[in-house]
Parts: C-alpha cells; sequence; structure tokens
C-alpha cells in the first residue's frame, strides 16, 4: 500500500504547484507520485494519493479554463476523481452506461478566484500538462513510454460537485 507522511504529502504538493507555476524543477518525488497515480487502479489507489490531491486542489489556480468530462457510473459529490478535456476518452471509459458529469472550468473558476489561496474550492490540475512539461525539460524523470501512452488522455484531477457541474445520462 502507497503511503506518505504527512510532511511528505506537503512537500510534494507544494513541488507539483511550484513546477507548474515555474518556479521550481520537478522532484523526483513528485514524479513518483505522479507516476504511480496514473498507473494505479482506482481501486488501489490509498488514502495517501487523495491527501496529496486535496492539498494540491485548494493551493493551486490553474491558467487554463478547458470544458472538462467525467464518465461514472454514479456521481458522488466531495470525491476526488479524473476528468478528461476530451468527451472521446470519457465516451470511452463510459462503455455507454452511467453518467457524463460535464465542467465548464471558465464558469466554476471564477468563484474560486475570489477565495483565498489554500481555500479553493474548484480547481482542477493538468497532469497532462505536467506531463508535456516535463518531457521537454533536459533531466526527463518519466519515460518515453508513460509520457506518449498517457499525456494523450488529456488527464486532470478535480473534485467532483454536481452542484457545479453538467450531469447526463449515457444513451
Amino acid at each position: 500500500m502507497y503511503r506518505l507522511s504527512q510532511q511528505k504529502k506537503e512537500r510534494i504538493s507544494r513541488n507539483l504547484i511550484a513546477f507548474m507555476e515555474k518556479s521550481e524543477e520537478l522532484s523526483q518525488e513528485a514524479a513518483t507520485f505522479i507516476g504511480n497515480w496514473i498507473l494505479t487502479d482506482a481501486k488501489e489507489k490509498s488514502k495517501a494519493y487523495y491527501d496529496v490531491w486535496d492539498l494540491v486542489l485548494k493551493r493551486y489556480m490553474p491558467t487554463i479554463r478547458p470544458v472538462l468530462y467525467r464518465s461514472c457510473k454514479r456521481r458522488e459529490n466531495g470525491k476526488i476523481a479524473s476528468f478528461t478535456g476530451r468527451i472521446y476518452c470519457a465516451h470511452r471509459f463510459s462503455e455507454s452506461r452511467g453518467f457524463l458529469l460535464i465542467c465548464n472550468t471558465e464558469e466554476t473558476l471564477q468563484l474560486s478566484e475570489r477565495q483565498k489561496y489554500g481555500e479553493y474550492q474548484h480547481t482542477f490540475f493538468p497532469i497532462s500538462e505536467l506531463l508535456k512539461k516535463e518531457s521537454q525539460t533536459s533531466n526527463c524523470k518519466f519515460s518515453k513510454r508513460l509520457i506518449d501512452d498517457y499525456a494523450k488522455e488529456d488527464e486532470y484531477i478535480m473534485r467532483v460537485d454536481t452542484n457545479w457541474m453538467y450531469s447526463c445520462k449515457w444513451y
């Protein structure tokens, strides 16, 4: 089981944010966290993953504003989950069953921009952007295969809040 001390969770979350804000190199610890997140099945993800993402989502304000999609069997408010920027990917994961959640981040981030740093509620984190950015560094910490296979998924981490998302049933 993947475990992290509170100190490591803080360090990883700070480094992920600093890397995306261009002020720091991605640490090996943070790269390992991202690699493990990507390669670990949803049923195997431990509380440590979600604790780190909770810290990141409260503190990170993204600069991009995509429309995000998620396929799910049932809607669970408050859950931290993977979204995609491609409706095709959401459809492929759904197998045409369950629900499609749609979030216009342009609308939802306007609410978070008025909140204090560390208290954001409607933010997301762009994993695919992190992979692309790290792949352009001279000391890339991810394998070419991982970047090639997963950057195209256009993955984002976001908290499910159906009060600010559209929900449709797949037919």
